[in-house]
C-alpha cells in the first residue's frame, strides 16, 4: 500500500510540472525581437484587406522588397496577431536567386501554410505576393499572397 501511494503521489507531482505552460508571445515581444507587426482587427478577410488592421514596422518590409530588386540577400520576420490573441511568425529569406518562404499562417486566401521557394517579390496596394513558387511537397503556385497592409503605412515610409 505504501508503494502505490508513493507512486501515486509522484504521477501528482509529476502531472502538476508537466502543467505550466509558457507565456503567450506579445506585441511587446514582437517589437523587441525587430518583427513586422500585422494586427488583424477583424478575422474576416475583406475587412482586413479594407484596412482593418494595424501594421508597425512596415520598412523592414519595404526595405526587403527592395533588397529582393537588388539582388542582396536578406531576411524578415512578420507577426501576425488575431483579435484574439493568437499569434502566427510567418518568415521571408532570400539568398540572392530565390525567397524562402515561410508562412505559418495560412488564412489568406490562396495563400495555404507550408515553406515555399519562390521566384518573385511584388507589392500590389497594400498586399505583397510572391509568385513563382513550389511547396516543400512539390506543388506549384503561380501566385501567394504573402503579407496584407495598408496603403496608408506603405506610403508613410515613403516608398
Amino acid at each position: 500500500m505504501k508503494k502505490l501511494l508513493w507512486l501515486l503521489s509522484l504521477l501528482i507531482v509529476a502531472a502538476c510540472s508537466e502543467g505550466e505552460t509558457e507565456e503567450p508571445y506579445t506585441v511587446e515581444d514582437a517589437r523587441e525581437d525587430g518583427h513586422v507587426i500585422v494586427e488583424h482587427q477583424s478575422e474576416q478577410f475583406d475587412q482586413i484587406k479594407n484596412g482593418a488592421l494595424g501594421v508597425e514596422n512596415i520598412k523592414e518590409m519595404t526595405a526587403f522588397i527592395k533588397n529582393v530588386e537588388q539582388g542582396a540577400e536578406d531576411d524578415l520576420d512578420v507577426s501576425i496577431f488575431n483579435p484574439d490573441g493568437s499569434h502566427y511568425q510567418n518568415s521571408f529569406s532570400y539568398d540572392g536567386e530565390a525567397i524562402r518562404f515561410v508562412n505559418n499562417y495560412g488564412a489568406y486566401p490562396s495563400s495555404p501554410a507550408g515553406t515555399f521557394s519562390c521566384e518573385y517579390m511584388t507589392r500590389r496596394g497594400p498586399m505583397v505576393y510572391v509568385s513563382n513558387c513550389q511547396s516543400e511537397q512539390g506543388k506549384d503556385f503561380s501566385t501567394l499572397l504573402s503579407f496584407v497592409a495598408t496603403e496608408k503605412a506603405f506610403r508613410e515610409t515613403g516608398n
